[in-house]
């Protein structure tokens, strides 16, 4: 018996989570991607949804002006705090603590000095104050606030949710496996399966790791179309997006450089850098769909450029997605995906960029669309000999000297497409027209 052994390269394309992102947010609407932007900011602290510019136009005066809009975006919660903890039944010494509590969080929410420290400088006992601390994470809003680090504001947070046992504690002592999003690790240390080692990882990540930062919004977003056909004076097709349809976004630098100075655990240092990275990503992903979108307007304007200035049909030059997709060096799908919740805003209404896409009659005819063969089509009955009415083969070959080829069979296809007879009814429809006309029936009309 002879063994061979042989060798073989297989080489596979591994997409990243950048490229899967970005992938997922090219097929989202312009409705979809706010609220995906929303949404990653409720959980993400470095991701920050900036109002439209023409909110803002009147703050702004010069650009050496200190701009104070930005420290309006942080809002203090202390006031309503404060009036949550007076609901709360606490006796008078431990309703003062806790509202000198409120003066001890950071800017995530958290209490960063030590029990010894606090109980110190508030001069009460560690087990009250300890007591009074445990009291305000469970009743106040947002939950999450007074814990004592990125991990007790996870099991608050949890516990609210009625999603923290043993497993998922044993999870959040490792939230470095988390933010890498390790699933077979978070198997292996917590002794579950991977379906259950997916759950605890989403249930960990869709929880906010700075609560007490303000959410995120842009409520002032129209619904709109995404992107925006104009014409100039000499009636040029300008193209650009809209920024009444797309969220303006940003990382918060400053916040994380101030995280990782008071941030002790490297693990939960870990995690922090991951949601940076994740709000830069998203903010890439975005770019990229943006781009890609204005791309794809650029050229379809000047491809179908007459229909876009008439609206007739007829003036739609052949063009396919496939052939848009080589002219950008893409795959087909990706366009796909871009236009497939996308419209187009021009003088003349809204259109879909799916009708600026026409396949060519055929490979002889690429110049060639079938509205185009239809019209001439019509004509060509219109115009005919009423006596002598064009048949299907004689119609082809009037096509045929136009340069439009096509079959005998094609021919009477379309022309049932436009409700038009055969010859021998054509023919026969005028002569009764023509009777009719005369004052003579035909017969075998008469009553």
């Amino acid at each position: 018996m002879k063994q061979i052994q042989n060798q073989a390269v297989i080489q596979r394309l591994a997409l990243t989570q950048q490229m899967r992102n970005s992938l997922h947010m090219l097929k989202m609407g312009p409705d979809e991607l706010i609220d995906a932007a929303e949404q990653e900011a409720k959980r993400n602290p470095f991701l920050r949804l900036k109002p439209p510019m023409h909110t803002i136009a009147n703050t702004v005066k010069s650009a050496v002006e200190f701009n104070t809009r930005d420290i309006a975006d942080y809002p203090s919660n202390n006031e309503s705090i404060i009036q949550q903890i007076s609901l709360i039944r606490l006796s008078s010494e431990d309703s003062t603590i806790a509202k000198e509590l409120v003066y001890c969080m950071d800017e995530r929410g958290y209490l960063t000095d030590t029990l010894d420290d606090m109980s110190g400088y508030l001069d009460t006992s560690k087990a009250k104050l300890a007591k009074v601390v445990a009291i305000l994470q469970k009743s106040l809003e947002p939950v999450g606030i007074f814990a004592w680090s990125l991990k007790d504001s996870f099991r608050i947070q949890l516990e609210t949710q009625n999603k923290y046992d043993p497993l998922i504690a044993k999870l959040l002592g490792r939230l470095d496996l988390v933010a890498l999003q390790k699933v077979e690790e978070i198997s292996s240390l917590c002794k579950v399966d991977l379906e259950d080692a997916q759950d605890m990882l989403e249930d960990i990540r869709a929880l906010n790791p700075a609560p007490l930062i303000p959410v995120s919004s842009n409520p002032e977003l129209s619904r709109a179309p995404e992107l925006i056909f104009n014409f100039d004076k000499d009636g040029k097709i300008l193209t650009r997006l809209n920024d009444r349809a797309l969220p303006k976004i940003l990382t918060d630098d400053a916040m994380f450089s101030s995280i990782k100075t008071i941030e002790n655990d490297r693990y939960a240092s870990t995690y922090y850098q991951d949601c940076y990275r994740g709000a830069a990503g998203f903010i890439i992903a975005m770019q990229k769909r943006a781009n890609t979108l204005l791309q794809i307007a650029q050229i379809l304007a000047k491809r179908q450029e007459k229909f876009i200035l008439t609206g007739r049909k007829l003036h739609r030059k052949p063009f396919t997605m496939m052939e848009l997709a080589t002219e950008l060096g893409l795959n087909k799908s990706t366009v796909s995906r871009a236009l497939r919740n996308c419209m187009i805003e021009t003088p003349r209404g809204i259109i879909n960029p799916i009708d600026l896409f026409v396949r060519p009659l055929n490979q002889t005819g690429k110049g060639r669309t079938r509205d185009q063969v239809l019209q001439r089509l019509s004509v060509l009955i219109r115009t005919e000999n009423k006596n002598s009415p064009f048949s299907d083969e004689e119609l082809a070959q009037q096509l045929m000297r136009a340069d439009i080829a096509i079959s005998r069979r094609t021919v009477a296809k379309y022309r049932a497409m436009i409700d038009i007879e055969g010859a021998y009814d054509r023919r026969k429809g005028y002569m009764n027209s023509n009777v009719r006309l005369s004052g003579l029936a035909p017969k075998g009309t008469e009553n």
